[in-house]
Formats: C-alpha cells, sequence, structure tokens
C-alpha cells in the first residue's frame, strides 16, 4: 500500500517536472521538436507496438497523468491507473529524446509496471486502515520481483565499479580517491557538497568501504528473510539520503527509497506509524489476522505470462551486464537467441533495464561558458540556471526536479569540443541560433540576459572552462565558491550570416 502511494507521488513529481520545461525542449518551437520525430516514424512504417508513442500533445499527456498520480495517492482505481500512468509516461520517454535519456526515467518505468500488477484491480478503493492481503500466486511473485528490482539496481551499481576498473580508469576506484572528485565533479552539486569536498583524503577513501557494503553486500540479504530485508532496506536508504543530502539526483534516491518499501513486513514497521496510519500487521509468517484470499483465475491469467516475461528478461540483463564488463564474470556470452530476440523486440518498451551507476569517475569538471557580442571583442557571458557559471553563485538544491539542459551541458562538456555529430549538437546549436535570433523563450534556460534592452548580439561562441570547488581559504578571501582556468574554445564564435 505505501509502496503503490509512494510510486504515485513519484510519478506526480517525474511528470510535472517534465511539463514545465518540456514547451522549451520539444515543443513545436522548442529545441529538438518531438513533431519532426514522430513524423519520421510515421513515414517510415514503425508501428505503436514497434514504438509505443500515445499521442504528441504532451500538455495534455502530462495533465491526464496527474489526475492518475492523484486518484492512486488517493487509493481509487489504482491498477487501471498505474496502468496509463506507465503507458503516459513511456510516451513521453519515447518522444523526449536526449532530454529522457536517464537512468532514473527508465527505472520508473520499470517500477511503474511491475506496480501495474502488484496494485489490486478488483477494489475501486484501496484503503489505508484496511489493505486487502496479497494473492498467493499473482501479486507475491510480483513482490518478489519488486526484491529483484532492488537487489538489482544496487548491486550492478556496485559491480560497475569494479568490473570497469583497469588501467584505463586508474584515478577513481580502484585507488580509492573516487571521493576527492566526486562532489566537485557531479552534474549539479549543492552546497553541502561544497562542504564535503573540504573533509580530509583519509575521510574520502574510508567513505568507499561502508557504500561497497551497501551496493554489494546487502542486495543478497533480500533472499534471506523478513528480518535481513529489513536490514538491506535501512542500508539502501541510509545511502540514498546521504546522496540525496549532497547531490541534485532528481526524484532517483526518492524513487529507490520507495523501492526498498516492499521489503519491510507490515509487523517491521515501527508501531506508532501503523497505529498513526491505521494499518493492520501482518506476522513473520506472512498469516494476517484474517483468511488469505485465494487467487483468482483472472489473478492467474493475467500475471502468469508477465511472471514469466520480466523473468526472462532479468535473467537475460543480468547474463549480459556480467558479461560485457572489462573484468567480466562470465568469459563467454551463453545468452540464447531467443532470449536475445525476445529483449530486442520488447526493449522500446523499458519492461526490464540493466543499471549502473558512476561507473566512471570524471577526474575534472569541464563547464562550457556562451557567450555573445557586438563587435567580436567585446564579450558578455550567459549565466545558466542550476549549472555551475559565475565562481561566487552558491551551488543550490534544485531536486527533485531536473532541469534537464542543465544536466545535458555537462554530459556534452566532457565532449571537450563542439562536434555537428553529436547527439548533443542539435539542441545546442538551436540553443546558439535562437539567441542570434533574439527569439525571447531560450530566455528561460539563463538566470538574466545580458542583453536586456538592446538587439540580440551578433556573435555567439562557446568557451571550455575546467571548475574545481574552492578551498576554505580561497573562499573566505575571495567569497567564490568556484575556481576556473580557461582551456580551450568550445565552439568559435557564429552568427547568422
Amino acid at each position: 500500500m505505501l509502496f503503490l502511494r509512494g510510486i504515485a507521488v513519484i510519478y506526480l513529481i517525474a511528470i510535472i517536472s517534465w511539463w514545465v520545461q518540456a514547451d522549451l525542449l520539444v515543443g513545436k518551437n522548442g529545441l529538438v521538436p518531438a513533431d519532426s520525430f514522430i513524423g519520421r516514424l510515421h513515414d517510415s512504417g514503425v508501428s505503436f507496438f514497434e514504438y509505443p508513442v500515445v499521442g504528441t500533445n504532451f500538455h495534455l499527456l502530462c495533465a491526464v497523468g496527474c489526475v492518475l498520480a492523484i486518484c492512486v495517492l488517493a487509493g481509487f482505481f489504482s491498477g487501471p491507473a498505474l496502468a496509463f500512468l506507465w503507458l503516459i509516461y513511456l510516451s513521453l520517454l519515447n518522444t523526449g529524446g536526449v532530454f529522457m535519456s536517464f537512468q532514473w526515467d527508465i527505472l520508473l518505468l520499470e517500477t511503474g509496471f511491475l506496480a501495474i500488477f502488484l496494485a489490486p484491480w478488483r477494489r475501486i478503493r484501496l484503503s489505508w486502515q484496511n489493505p486487502a492481503p496479497l494473492e498467493p500466486l499473482g501479486q507475491q511473485v510480483m513482490l518478489w520481483l519488486c526484491w529483484v528490482l532492488i537487489a538489482k539496481l544496487m548491486f550492478f551499481s556496485g559491480w560497475v565499479k569494479v568490473a570497469w576498473a583497469g588501467d584505463q580508469y586508474p584515478e577513481w576506484w580502484p585507488d580509492h580517491t573516487a571521493m576527492t572528485y566526486h562532489y566537485f565533479t557531479q552534474p549539479l552539486p549543492t552546497w553541502t557538497a561544497w562542504w564535503m569536498h573540504q573533509l580530509p583524503a583519509w575521510f574520502q577513501q574510508f567513505s568507499l568501504w561502508p557504500m561497497y557494503f551497501v551496493e554489494l553486500v546487502l542486495p543478497f540479504f533480500v533472499i534471506f528473510g523478513p528480518r535481513m530485508r529489513r536490514v538491506a532496506a535501512i542500508g539502501f536508504t541510509g545511502l540514498m539520503v546521504l546522496i540525496l543530502l549532497t547531490g541534485n539526483y532528481t526524484y532517483f534516491n526518492w524513487l529507490t527509497i520507495v523501492l526498498c518499501f516492499p521489503l519491510v513486513a507490515d509487523c517491521l514497521w515501527p508501531g506508532r506509524l501503523l497505529r498513526w496510519l491505521r494499518i493492520r500487521k501482518i506476522d513473520l509468517t506472512g498469516s494476517v489476522r484474517r483468511t488469505y484470499p485465494v487467487g483468482s483465475i483472472w489473478g492467474v491469467v493475467a500475471r502468469a505470462p508477465t511472471i514469466l516475461l520480466i523473468g526472462w528478461l532479468n535473467f537475460y540483463t543480468i547474463l549480459t551486464d556480467l558479461h560485457r564488463a572489462p573484468n567480466p564474470v562470465l568469459k563467454s556470452d551463453f545468452t540464447p537467441d531467443f532470449l536475445k530476440q525476445v529483449a530486442e523486440k520488447t526493449g522500446p518498451w523499458r519492461l526490464v533495464s540493466g543499471y549502473g551507476l558512476f561507473r566512471t569517475m570524471t577526474t575534472d569538471r569541464p563547464e562550457i561558458v556562451l557567450e555573445g557580442s557586438y563587435d567580436g571583442f567585446s564579450w558578455k557571458e550567459y549565466d545558466f540556471r542550476w549549472k555551475p557559471d559565475k565562481l561566487d553563485a552558491r551551488p543550490r538544491f534544485v531536486a527533485p526536479h531536473q532541469p534537464r539542459v542543465a544536466w545535458q551541458m555537462w554530459f556534452f562538456a566532457l565532449e571537450r569540443g563542439y562536434h555537428p555529430q553529436s547527439r548533443n549538437s542539435g539542441w545546442f546549436s538551436s540553443i546558439v541560433t535562437k539567441l542570434l535570433q533574439g527569439e525571447e523563450s531560450v530566455q528561460a534556460f539563463f538566470v538574466e540576459n545580458p542583453f536586456p534592452h538592446d538587439p540580440p548580439p551578433r556573435f555567439i561562441r562557446a568557451r571550455l572552462y575546467a571548475y574545481e570547488f574552492t578551498t576554505i581559504a580561497e573562499k573566505r578571501e575571495t567569497g567564490d565558491w568556484w575556481k576556473r582556468t580557461f582551456v580551450r574554445e568550445f565552439l568559435p564564435p557564429v552568427s547568422l550570416r
């Protein structure tokens, strides 16, 4: 019950966060209009089953999605509402292009798909005080698949750090120095990250070991009974809280915490919380103070094919991840061909995915700084919202909202230079063109317009700087949170001509 309502809250956050910026990103006059992409799909004869999209009117989709999320939160029509929520967010992801390509978007879809079959479909309202027990065959197995998902997410987040270690990346996880870089190189740092960065090197190295324990050991606790699952849930939740206190990772940390709810049996929740919510306890054996209903024929027919499909896809994903790493556990690919074909056919539906957070650690922070000029000699900087630009601007909290252009600027900067064939070149070129044309909508990406009462600049250029947190002494002297060094031209001066 708490799990389903938690998923509804995450859906609501994710949809609203996308809704407020979708016009600027993929609208008709956005950076990368979705209509042209959908048109190409139709022209090439791609069917709905090959690439599911339920519509291009994202305002309508987002509005309906918010209503459905509120319905689930209130406990009404949970099963059907979650099904349509999942389909709506899948459509938003498939039309969002590069701006909807993050692991948490895919994780929300995988979690939301399991929630559809975990929710009761035969009850109009899901009661807080008197929740129905799980059906033994259908819902209980879907609960186990939720355990598999959180264990997979956490284990492979630790596994990639080990499996991708080697001579190519000597400076990060193998040398235990990753955390000395993490706080200032993460996409959107916070002011708390600045303070964490000031801690001594021995603390940064030591902090890796609790993380390894949580990510590589605790996932196996999910198979050792209710009390061990509660230990795993506490460890996972603790790590997520530490991450959200020092970084802006959108709704990802909250989604992971919600995924921990199914690990905790009702009888292991604090008694005061259960009494406040007026929820009846279920004991450790899974029996209740009333009899379990026998799983209905509908439940068996509806869930059995889904359980088999999700099980096979998880098996394929885990085998693939264990094989593809530079230091693989499986030296050979044992995946059957038919399973590869099933995974390929179901790929656009995002039913099951692999995960691996912070596989490599960047050791510097390149930042793209846009500048405008009338004459090509005197330049003024554009200050992007949320990303580091001004040295004295305190890093802020923005999560669970995700400013997706600011995130993409971080990824594009890692390419070290503009290239027209980059997956990021389309939206970046669009920003530059709109600035040269003086289009008002593009100003929403910036703190202020450096040319507020004048015609638009004739020239735009992009320069690459290396940013780093200041030390405590440097901040005391200058008041700056950042220091930077010029690296190179990212994009030479361009004009409409």
